[in-house]
Parts: C-alpha cells; structure tokens; sequence
C-alpha cells in the first residue's frame, strides 16, 4: 500500500475517533508506572491484584477471537497488553480494533499477570488513546534500510532500534559521569559565547555568519580555548565547559563538521599532574558507563585502568616512519610520505607535513592508552616551550586509533604567545586555511598574567563511539549534519 493510502486510512479512523467524542490528542496521561518500573515490582504488582495504568507506543497488534495482543513500548521497557472484549465490552471491542493502529500511543489500564506461556501482561479493563499516529512504522528497517535515512529520521530510527536508543543514555551516562567527576575535583562549571567576533583555540576553518543588530561578522566557535584561558587570567583557578563547536572542514568516520567536546583549565597545575587526573577520570568514566574498566572495541581489549603507556612524537615518528624528524627536512618527510603512499595536500611546513604522516600513518597503531608528548611547537601554538625550542609541552591521548585529547602547559608568555600568532598568519599567507589568527585582546589578556596552567580538552563523540562500539560519529550524534535531498 503506498503510503498516501496508509495515511488516508488513518484519517478515518481519526475521524471516528472525534465523531464519538474522543480527543486523540488529549493533554495528559493518568499513566501510574513506566513499563519498566511495572516489570521490576511485577510480581509484588500481580499479587496485590491492583489496578495498574501503563502507557507507550503500540509496536505490535496481533488478534484472535475477541482478543487483541499489543507489544506496548515506552523507552524504559516492552510488555504485553491484553484487550478483549469479556473486559471491556463487546461494543468497546469492537470500536477498539476499529481505530487502533501500530504506532499508536495508548494507555491501558488493568491488571498484571502471566498468560499460559509465562509471559508477563496486563490485562486490559480499559484503554485511552493518547496519540493517534497518521504513519505506519517501519517494520524491523523494512522500508527504511537506507543507512542515510536512519540519520535524516533519528526519531524512527530510535523507535525500531532498541540498541540506538542505548547509545544515547550511555552518552548521557558518560557526560553525567564526567560532571561528576571535575565537580568531586573543585573545578567550576562555566559557558563562553558560541558566537566570537574571531575565532581561536585550534587549527580549523570557521562558519562565518552576520549579526544584524551590530552590523558585525561573527564566527561560530572553533574551540572555547581562548575565552576559558581569559577566565583563568581573571581569578577562576579550575574551570570547564562541555561545549559544541563547529568547524567549517570534511566529514569522514570521525568528523562532523558540529561536535561535542569537554575542556578544562587549572592554574598552578602542570601536564605530569594533568595525565595522573586523566587516568582517574578516564578509568572513572569508563567503569561509569560499561560497568568495567576494560572494554573491546573492534576486537581489541583496552585497558584503561592505567598506568596508560607514553611515548614522545619524535620516537614514535622514528618507530613507524623511519625517519628521525629532530633531523628530517620537509623533503626527507615528502619522500616519506611518498614511499607511504601517504596522500598529502596543501601542506605549506615540514611540522604540516609531519603531523599528517602522524595521523595516517602513527595513529591508528596506537591501540593501547596512550600518551604522546613533546609535539613539535609550530603545529600547537597555545602551548608552552620546552627546554627544546622546537617543541612545546603538550601531549595528545590515543586508544583504539582514535585521538581523543589533546592537552597542552599553556603558554603564558604574552611576547612568545603573539610571535607564535605572527607565525601562524605567515602560514596562512602561504595558503593554510587553517591556521590560527592574531587574537590581540587574547595577548592583552596574558600581558596580565596568567599563572602556569594545565588544559585539556577530550572529543566526547569519539570518546562516545569507543564506549558503545559504534564506527561512525554519526552513530552517536542525534542529529548529525546531512546535506538535504534533492
């Protein structure tokens, strides 16, 4: 039947349902339970013999005789529903199969038990529409299996797939277990503006969009960085932000040009103090989520009760590259990449180049947690110099291929912070669309002080991925960005 057909049949019904008084829509429900608090106190509910109400969406309808069998599902459980017509009428009955449909949201009332087989009921003395649906379900993904079409219609894909549904409240389990913990460690929770007259923080290309009322550019933020740093000038000593930013690149397996990311700051903290908190917070948020530190992920068991493993960019780079990088000029790393099979575009520095070999070659061997250290300075402008000039104190989090965070000795030397600016918009005169601008109120800032701080900042999609198994971001984002059919 074409679905212009269902919905046709549909109205009618709808309209039956007004014709004899009933408002398909009301406002409230006199549900006393959720489907799955009446299956956890089920038994001590069936002896008591009260009267129970249940509420959900109608999944299956199945008849026989003067008996009619829902599946009623309400997000916290499935049961059966048993409407007949000994119960509640033969004239009721009949109106009841009249007008019901699969998807229709109902409320039934009565009272618990177990049918010949043992499976667990209720038993109908009464029903109420609550929302009449004017579309039929999928049935099991027949009719939806475009993978696409799950993303575009997140709502059927909730409702036909028990185990999507699961991925967002581990999600949610994961962003609660996080508060939690920064909050047990005194950190304050903040919000920076998602709207900033000049992006910063990271290396990405911005949106750009216009505000009206000022007559003024606006970007949407690329990273909350520079305004959490501010904060920590002005007196906040620990603060974090879960935060969404957007950047203006590909998508991939990985990638969403929206996602979500959690990002802290501690004044008088270092990065030898910042990998002993991740340790705890990551074994804390894991164990929060999976009920086990330990979880597998693509056939891999990874371990993050820690001691995570470190390695510096350099020796890893001389492990798997072959090629000693203190030494390497730009085309020592373009043979490289070549002998690699590394495709490489619009790369205008040896560390450019160096760290897209880093991310296609170095990354995805790097299964086990893992610390790496002592980035090279040009590719992480943010952050503090080591003893090598060359290199910056910072390191990057790895588990199961996936870059998770990235943490950097923040820079705090204002006349260093704006040369490293001034390199940064040399790069993008050479064609480096995502290099980071010269943010002068940011430098004013610094010129103020700042004290020694550690941040860090941890991808919640990926991280989200990792936990529940999925090899897609767009498996753990709601909404993820989709371009329109045609």
């Amino acid at each position: 039947m074409a679905l212009d057909d269902f919905r046709n049949e549909r109205l009618k019904k709808l309209a039956r349902l007004r014709e004899a008084g009933i408002d398909p829509y009301p406002t409230a429900s006199a549900r006393t339970h959720r489907i799955g608090e009446a299956l956890e106190q089920f038994d001590a509910l069936e002896a008591s013999r009260g009267s129970v109400t249940l509420a959900g969406r109608v999944m299956a309808q199945r008849g026989h005789g003067g008996l009619t069998f829902l599946d009623l599902a309400d997000g916290s459980g499935t049961i059966q529903a048993l409407v007949g017509a000994d119960r509640i009428g033969q004239d009721a009955y009949d109106f009841f199969v009249s007008v019901i449909d699969i998807g229709d949201i109902v409320e039934v009332s009565g009272t618990l038990g177990k049918t010949k087989r043992g499976e667990r009921s209720i038993e109908a003395s009464g029903w109420t529409m609550l929302t009449k649906s004017l579309l039929p379900l999928p049935e099991k993904w027949h009719g939806l299996t475009d993978t696409d079409e799950r993303y575009r219609k997140r709502y059927l894909d909730l409702i036909a797939n028990d185990s999507v549904r699961d991925t967002f409240v581990k999600r949610s389990r994961l962003t609660r277990a996080l508060r939690e913990f920064l909050d047990g460690e005194g950190f304050t929770e903040v919000t920076t503006p998602t709207l900033q007259p000049l992006y910063g923080g990271a290396s990405a290309r911005p949106f750009k969009t216009h505000m009206n009322a000022l007559d003024m550019d606006l970007f949407l933020r690329i990273a909350p960085e520079l305004y959490l740093k501010r904060l920590v000038v002005g007196g906040m000593q620990s603060v974090y932000e879960f935060t969404t930013n957007f950047r203006n690149e590909g998508m991939d397996r990985d990638h969403n040009p929206e996602f979500s990311a959690l990002e802290f700051y501690a004044a008088y903290r270092d990065l030898a103090w910042a990998m002993t908190l991740t340790e705890r917070m990551l074994a804390h948020a894991v164990a929060a989520v999976t009920g086990s530190q330990t979880l597998t992920y693509e056939g891999n068991e990874i371990d993050f009760s820690g001691p995570y493993r470190r390695a510096t960019f350099s020796d890893l780079f001389q492990e798997h590259i072959g090629v000693d990088f203190l030494s390497a000029t730009y085309e020592d790393l373009d043979a490289a990449a070549q002998r690699l099979g590394v495709r490489v575009e619009k790369v205008v520095s040896r560390e450019g180049l160096a760290d897209e070999l880093f991310k296609k070659v170095i990354r995805k061997t790097l299964i086990a947690p893992t610390f790496v250290t002592d980035w090279p300075a040009q590719l992480l402008p943010l952050a503090k110099r080591t003893s090598q000039q060359d290199f910056v104190w910072a390191f990057q989090f790895f588990a199961a291929g996936f870059e998770l965070i990235k943490a950097f000795g923040e820079l705090n030397d204002p006349i260093d912070q704006r040369e490293r600016f001034a390199a940064q918009e040399a790069n993008r005169a050479k064609g480096d669309e995502e290099a980071q601008r010269m943010d002068e109120d940011f430098v004013e800032a610094l010129e103020y002080g700042m004290p020694p701080t550690a941040g860090w900042g941890l991808g919640l999609d990926r991280f989200t991925m990792l936990l529940t198994g999925n090899h897609s971001i767009r498996d753990v984002i709601l909404f993820p960005t989709m371009k329109p059919r045609e």
